[in-house]
């Protein structure tokens, strides 16, 4: 871990500041594609025509040309220009980013974190975990991180019956169709009781997989919740409630340019991390390891940056859990750990 110049930390302020005031232009507002104009029986329909990434096309009728069909495409056009000026500018300060020291993502997976932004999957209450996270986490943090960033996982997180806070829950993200849209090689992947819904998605070209999980109803909850504004279900994991359901901050996935996500907190990031370890299997060992290098280095991030006060706010939630045993845990991860990250967890743990 090292931090970020001082340069590289006032870009991603100025980044997160333009990221957050474009998204609605960008994603919300935001228009791609072209109008299409097709002739049949004497009339000329008009259509709104997208380029899928696969090649193929996606369109919408908009009815037959007249007047307010022509005054709806040049008020489209009008919004699509302005959101192509949106992302010209977003790109330039990325590039300044990432040049001075930011962290990026893999452009494979930008490229479909793209597509899912675009798609509204991060306006419907999603959280961003795993090696993304850490990712974005590490640049809200004004550091960069010595562990490898490869995966080729993508985790995304969701409590259950979010939909009905949110308020958009109405509207359908077809999940598995829109990857398709995508890259038509991604497939659900199967689970091992073939009566459950798949939670996963892989691509045969890429081998990239998006995972989807939740929080559990109760300790012996192991069945797949289904999300109907999703069209896909989640996988309930234990302590999922506590990594998501602290202070959530604002950041960002930066690739070509930069989307606003949700991230859970550095501090509950972290002691998730250590806990979750120790859950488990012998045959994870590489995981293992993973888990506690970014662990340790999120620790060590904190620490640096005057942020302990974050870290005992994260243990006494943790603690406070009614179900499972992560002091346990807490101190056979904290005993791999090295330096100012071990010393810290242990003596957290002993105070």
């Amino acid at each position: 871990m090292e931090l970020q110049s001082a340069v590289t930390q006032t870009l991603y302020s100025q980044l997160l500041e333009e990221a957050m005031a474009y998204s609605v232009l960008i994603f919300e507002n935001g228009v791609v594609g072209s109008p299409y104009i097709n002739t049949a029986r004497g009339k000329r329909y008009v259509y709104w025509q997208i380029k899928l990434p696969d090649g193929r096309f996606k369109r919408k009728s908009i009815g037959v040309e007249s007047e307010a069909t022509t005054a709806l495409i040049s008020s489209l056009l009008e919004r699509k220009k302005t959101a192509e000026d949106a992302i010209a500018g977003l790109r330039a300060t990325t590039r300044a980013f990432v040049g001075s020291g930011g962290m990026s993502v893999e452009p494979t997976h930008f490229k479909v974190l793209e597509w899912l932004a675009r798609c509204g999957l991060f306006s419907k209450g999603v959280v961003v975990v795993g090696s993304h996270a850490f990712a974005g986490i590490g640049n809200s943090l004004g550091v960069r991180w010595g562990s490898s960033l490869k995966t080729t996982d993508m985790d995304f997180a969701r409590p259950t019956g979010i939909s009905l806070a949110i308020p958009d829950s109405g509207e359908t993200i077809c999940v598995p169709e829109v990857m398709k849209e995508l890259d038509a090689s991604f497939f659900e992947v199967p689970r091992l009781n073939l009566k459950h819904p798949s939670t996963s998605m892989m691509s045969r070209k890429t081998k990239v997989k998006i995972d989807f999980l939740t929080t559990q109803k109760a300790l012996d909850d192991d069945t797949p919740h289904y999300f109907p504004d999703l069209a896909i279900a989640a996988e309930p994991l234990k302590f999922m409630d506590y990594l998501i359901g602290g202070q959530l901050s604002q950041g960002l996935l930066v690739g070509s340019y930069a989307i606003p996500v949700t991230l859970p907190d550095p501090a509950r990031f972290a002691l998730h991390k250590l806990v979750v370890a120790q859950e488990r299997s012998a045959s994870f060992q590489t995981k293992v390891q993973k888990d506690i290098a970014q662990a340790s280095e999120v620790v060590e991030a904190l620490v640096e940056t005057g942020r302990t006060d974050d870290l005992d706010l994260a243990l006494t939630a943790l603690l406070a859990l009614p179900y499972g045993s992560p002091k346990a845990s807490l101190q056979k991860s904290a005993e791999r750990m090295h330096g100012v990250a071990k010393q810290t967890v242990l003596a957290m743990l002993a105070g």
